[in-house]
């Protein structure tokens, strides 16, 4: 089992899920998109239009035995990296960067209590 640090982006929601069950699941066709190196490129895959923000996420993801890597290009995304699996697989969030609609600095909000509490609203 190969363990990575991956970008990912998706909405506030999909990234509550996340963190709570530790799992990324793969979509109907098997396969989970990630950005390798950068977590810019991931935005353009994490809109958010109930909190009017857009979202990456930085996770250890660990690789099953088995699985299928494959690096393509995919639209806003040059070094996308799709994994080929039928399984969840383990995702611990690392970090989250939030862009602003208007563009700005990005802020990262690091630490899963910190992530769970900005994407819930909850203070302190």
């Amino acid at each position: 089992m190969e363990i990575r640090e991956l970008y990912h982006g998706t909405s506030g929601d999909n990234i509550l899920k996340i963190l709570r069950s530790r799992l990324m699941r793969p979509n109907i066709d098997g396969k989970i998109f990630f950005s390798q190196y950068r977590f810019d490129s991931a935005f353009m895959h994490g809109p958010d239009l109930k909190r009017k923000l857009t979202f990456a996420i930085r996770a250890q993801v660990k690789i099953p035995d088995g699985s299928l890597l494959q690096r393509c290009a995919t639209p806003g995304v040059a070094n996308t990296l799709v994994l080929l699996t039928k399984t969840a697989v383990f995702a611990k969030v690392l970090d989250l960067y939030v862009r602003k609609p208007q563009g700005g600095p990005v802020e990262t909000v690091r630490g899963t209590a910190a992530i769970e509490r900005f994407l819930t609203g909850q203070s302190g």
